[in-house]
């Protein structure tokens, strides 16, 4: 970040404060952007961006104000202080409760990124040459039943300044790639889809070091393959979870409600009960932003607190929830770290990083032998959560029938659904195995974050899943 306009961040806050505010900080982010789509052998879109902008969010009488510019100039940010002065202002005299912010020691803070090869150096051909390369190795050697063959990337680069009231400065780079596969197959009776997706807080070498068998051959062999599966049984099976489907679990059931912008709202079902047992024994969840490389990863959240690994849940218990400095000071607990937003354009609000069930100590194959007749899902795909209500769905791509501790036939388009804290209860086994394999973006409130889920393989007693097909 350039020196004027770190000077110009630390004016604007001071300006803030002779205005009365209470609190009030300020985000400067300087970002380059890159996504490419390639589709059936042509490169179909591309879209560069770059550009600097800032926010800044106010705390005046109790009242809430934030505004953003991308006027990152004297004039802008004394234009963007009156915006969320004003709004603060109109909060204070309206709102029905009044801001709140944890009291934090100041810090100086730094972070810098090193990728084996920063996107920014790489020429666009060159990246849509690669991705065309990755794309045609799936439509050449897969079935003439592959109707539409896909490929995604995305990279960002950004260098950004928080600056606070507390006193805290933040300077910080960041670099995120990612890339996905998409692939479908049809026949007379149905259509399916295979995907593959890859993500870190990496540079190009995310890409660079990509084997089409790993990735575009290996969805487009599997969209071929679900052509001939059957859908799932309807009813209450035992299942067991592949990591993609623990994850999807852990991060929509579980982790939304965690977030403690819910709990103080009185929205999520685990709202007071700190200390009390809420999950099988087995059961450790951890959210956890330091993990090195990982694509929710980061050193300091978006109000400038330092990362921390935050545990959840632990041997079934409740012993934490997600906070930033406003959800921390209405709560009583100290922040961890999970203030984020999106971009310069929102303010922060709680949000999860990587969120994880941790593993244990059984096999794959004594979680199988466990089950007579049952379920097996895999290639989580997607998932939603009623947080107050504590009711998620989760759909997976790939299926299997579990026969006598056996894994059979294949099964397609199944969703499981359930009570959050019923089938953390009723987790009876939970694998030593551990991946993640969900980098990608969460919404909430508007806003987007990036993040990471996953864990072991993991057995539940029992679960209502549900089959339908598609086509």
């Amino acid at each position: 970040m350039l020196p004027q306009h770190l000077d110009l961040a630390r004016s604007a806050v001071d300006s803030a404060r002779r205005a009365g505010a209470t609190f009030a900080d300020i985000r400067v982010i300087q970002e380059e952007e890159t996504h490419l789509v390639v589709q059936d052998g042509r490169a179909d879109r591309l879209h560069a961006s770059h550009g600097l902008a800032a926010g800044l969010r106010v705390l005046v009488e109790g009242g809430w104000g934030f505004a953003a510019t991308d006027q990152v100039s004297r004039r802008g940010l004394a234009a963007a202080l009156a915006a969320a002065l004003a709004a603060a202002r109109a909060n204070a005299a309206h709102g029905t409760e009044p801001g709140a912010v944890a009291a934090v020691e100041p810090l100086q803070g730094h972070e810098e990124v090193s990728p084996k090869r920063d996107p920014r150096a790489v020429p666009v051909a060159e990246k849509v040459r690669r991705l065309l390369s990755l794309e045609e190795a799936a439509r050449k050697h897969c079935s003439p039943h592959l109707v539409n063959s896909l490929v995604t990337y995305s990279d960002l680069a950004a260098e950004e300044a928080i600056l606070n009231s507390l006193g805290t400065c933040v300077q910080r780079q960041v670099i995120r790639t990612s890339v996905n596969t998409h692939m479908t197959a049809a026949n007379d009776r149905t259509r399916q889809r295979g995907l593959e997706t890859r993500g870190a807080l990496a540079g190009y070498e995310v890409v660079e070091e990509l084997e089409p068998e790993e990735f575009t051959l290996k969805a487009a062999k599997r969209a071929v393959e679900l052509l001939s599966a059957r859908p799932a049984p309807g009813g209450v099976f035992p299942v067991v979870f592949h990591p993609s489907i623990t994850g999807l679990l852990t991060h929509e059931a579980l982790g939304h409600n965690a977030e403690a912008d819910s709990v103080w709202s009185g929205e999520s079902i685990l709202s007071g009960r700190l200390g009390e047992e809420v999950a099988s024994p087995l059961v450790t969840i951890v959210d956890d932003p330091t993990l090195a490389g990982a694509y929710g990863s980061y050193r300091y959240d978006d109000e400038g607190t330092p990362a921390q690994r935050t545990v959840i849940i632990e041997g079934g218990r409740l012993r934490n929830y997600l906070h930033s400095l406003e959800s921390a000071a209405r709560l009583g607990h100290a922040p961890n770290g999970h203030g984020r937003a999106d971009g310069s354009s929102y303010p922060a609000i709680v949000r999860m990083s990587n969120t994880f069930l941790a593993p244990g100590q059984s096999t794959l194959a004594e979680l199988l032998r466990g089950v007579d007749r049952g379920i097996y899902l895999a290639q989580g795909h997607w998932g939603y959560v009623f947080v107050e209500k504590g009711l998620f769905t989760c759909h997976a791509l790939v299926s299997r029938m579990i026969e006598h501790g056996e894994l059979g036939e294949l099964l397609r388009d199944v969703s499981v659904s359930g009570l959050t804290l019923e089938t953390l209860k009723d987790v009876d086994a939970v694998g030593s195995d551990f991946q993640m394999l969900m980098p990608g973006m969460c919404g909430k409130a508007g806003q987007g974050a990036f993040i990471d889920a996953g864990g072991p393989h993991v057995r539940v007693r029992r679960l209502l899943v549900g089959g339908h097909g598609t086509g």
